[in-house]
Formats: C-alpha cells, structure tokens, sequence
C-alpha cells in the first residue's frame, strides 16, 4: 500500500476481531478449584498463521485486564513493543496463592504461593503454550500482593518466567520476607539471566524504607545478568500505579524495540544488526519487524532503487507470507518497475488474504487487485499489437 495514498501503508493493517478477550474455565487439580483466565490475541493473529508471541501472563485479571489490553495493543500498534498474547488470570484467594508463609499473626490464611507457582508451571503454561502460538518467552506482572508473588517466583523459581514486572508490591509481610528471600537467592547464585521491574507509588514511612532496601538489594546483590530497574511514582498511588508503571515496564523490557525514523537510513543491514543486538538482550530470536521492513522497503522505492526495494518487500514476503499488505507493497514496487504481471500476481493474492481474514481495508485491496489486474490485460494488449 503506498504512504501517499494512507498513513496505514507504513503499519499493519491488522485483521478485525482477533484481539477482543476470550473468557476461559479451566480446572486445575493441583488448586482443587476452577479458574477463570482471560486471553487475549495480537491483531495479527489470525493473518500471521507461522507467527509466534511472548505470553504476558497477568495476576488479579479481574481488575488489571481492562487496562492491561489497552496498553498492550497500543504499545504494539505504535512500534514500542511486539505484539503479546496476554493471559489475565483471575483471583479467587489472593492472600492464600500470592504469600509464601502464613503470617497468621497479622492475615489469615496465607502460604500457598508454592502451590500457585506449581499451578502455573504444571498446568496453566503448559496448555497456554500447547493451545496458542506462544514462542516460549514468558512475562508475569503482578501489582501489590500479586508483587509480591511475582518477586516470590524471581527469588525461587526464576526459569519459570524471562520477565517479572512487580508493581507497589507487599515488601512488609512477614518481617520483610520478600526481599530477604530475593537477596538470599542472590547469594546462591551467579548468574540470573532475566528481566525485573519494581516499582512503587505514593510510599511514606516504613514502607517507603522497604522499598529503597530492595531496590538497594539489587543494586549491590544482584547477578550481572539480572537486567532491572527500580523506580518510585510518587504521583501515583498505590492502587493508580499499575496504569503507567505497567507500561514504563513494558517499554523498558523492550527497549530499543522501536526502529527510530533516522535508523532508516542504514538501510535493511543496519535493521537486521539492530534487531540481532536486541535479540541478545531480551533473550530470544526478535526478526525486522513487518512495519520495519516495509518502511526500509518504500524508503528504497522513494529514492528509485527499484530493484532494491523489490529485494526488500520480497524478503518481508518470505517473513510474513500470510500478509496482505506486504503483497501489496511490492506490488507497488512491480508498477514502479514496468512489471506487470507480478504486479497482477502480488495485487491478488493481497486481495486473497484479505478476504480471508475480512480484513478492514479489504475494499482497498481488491479495487488495487483490480486496477493491477486492468493494467496488466492493457498492456498484454499493446504487446501483442506490436
């Protein structure tokens, strides 16, 4: 799709429908107890049919689903981060799965963080990543007691997820365990390779002390290859926090993700070394995004390096064979280059993916298959006439 004729042509344009939540019940033996998830699916779910996603698994989805979708969805349409599969998981007791003892003395009923861990690593993830495209790399947030739990996996359990985000969580229970438990995990190993986010709101007082002791805690404790960030909201509090820390998080886990207008330049060489140092550090195989591709490919085409951005939107092709907007950019290439009938070929097979997925620019591709298909009989014609 050409950039002169929509500002669209420059990202995907995502088939409708896929990303709405999907409410699940799902038994699960190890809790004794039903639980509900909600999952929601990357808009290009249903167009990208060999594309795999990292999986944002979210506690307490009851109450951070709502916000949590919209975050994701607009992060990835932007070119902040890649598109996730999120997996809201929600609470039935919350002290009794998020603490890992029972601190009787103060809250009833807690201690069974073990056996949540147990339920998302035995059952919950492995049929999340059975039944959905999921690539293996898996982040977990959690805000307040859920913090908690998520800080709690880091400390025993760290494999189980690449990335914690752990939000205003509660450090006070049972005489600070979950910073002393984190740093005596620190002390049994070297090497952590993961992600954290901690962060907290509105603090004051004690609390306000815990928090600066974890965040020293990693500071001088830490595995070098634990990547983490501690940072303060003082404007929000602690109910508010997880609407913009949760993307601050997102943002940092994924820094670099977005391909920066100058970067362009550098052509698809510079795109692929970018993408490769990311790979490295997030930890796991990142490819050119689409969008990154087809702007490298039109930037070619805009400075009449034809050939070049044939190359390019071909390559974008071969990663997202089910695309209909990368056939019909290089459809545009083809126009650009005289050659008609690929441009026939590329424009309808556009329009047939298109179809397929009820795509919402669906009428622009099959009056562009159309035009091509036109253009192509018309020129047959003067050939043979010659």
């Amino acid at each position: 799709m050409r950039l002169l004729i929509s500002i669209f042509s420059f990202w995907i344009l995502a088939c409708a429908g896929t990303a709405s939540g999907q409410t699940r019940v799902i038994h699960s033996d190890i809790l004794n107890e039903d639980r509900t998830i909600q999952v929601m699916l990357p808009a290009s779910y249903d167009w990208a049919p060999d594309r795999s996603y990292p999986v944002l698994f979210l506690l307490d989805g009851e109450s951070q689903f709502g916000h949590t979708k919209g975050s994701v969805e607009f992060l990835a349409e932007q070119g902040e981060i890649p598109e996730l599969i999120v997996v809201a998981i929600t609470s039935t007791v919350r002290i009794r799965d998020y603490t890992q003892t029972d601190w009787s003395s103060h809250w009833i009923g807690g201690g069974g963080a073990e056996r949540f861990r147990t339920f998302l690593s035995e059952e919950l993830i492995p049929q999340i990543e059975v039944e959905y495209r999921a690539n293996g790399f898996r982040i977990l947030i959690g805000h307040s007691a859920g913090g908690q739990f998520a800080l709690f996996s880091l400390s025993s359990q760290p494999s189980l997820f690449h990335a914690y985000i752990a939000l205003s969580p509660s450090l006070d229970w049972d005489d600070n365990l979950p910073q002393r438990a984190l740093a005596e995990s620190f002390e049994r190993t070297d090497s952590v390779p993961a992600f954290l986010y901690f962060a907290w709101s509105d603090d004051s007082g004690r609390a306000l002390e815990d928090d600066l002791a974890l965040a020293e805690t990693l500071r001088t404790a830490s595995p070098p290859d634990l990547r983490w960030v501690a940072k303060g909201y003082p404007e929000e509090t602690h109910g508010s926090i997880p609407l913009v820390a949760q993307i601050d998080a997102l943002r940092e886990l994924f820094r670099g993700y977005r391909f920066r207008d100058d970067a362009f330049a550098g052509g698809l060489a510079a795109a692929e070394a970018h993408f490769a140092d990311l790979s490295k550090t997030v930890g796991y195989s990142i490819p050119v995004p689409e969008n990154v591709m087809n702007g490298l490919g039109y930037d070619a085409l805009h400075d009449h390096r034809i050939q070049e951005a044939i190359e390019i939107f071909r390559r974008n092709i071969e990663q997202n064979p089910n695309s209909a907007n990368a056939y019909d950019s290089i459809t545009d290439a083809y126009e650009e280059a005289a050659m008609w009938a690929e441009a026939a070929a590329s424009s309808k097979r556009a329009a047939e993916l298109a179809a397929t997925c009820n795509h919402p620019s669906l009428h622009y591709f099959v009056e562009h298959a159309a035009k091509a298909a036109e253009r192509y009989a018309l020129e047959s014609g003067n050939s043979n006439s010659r």
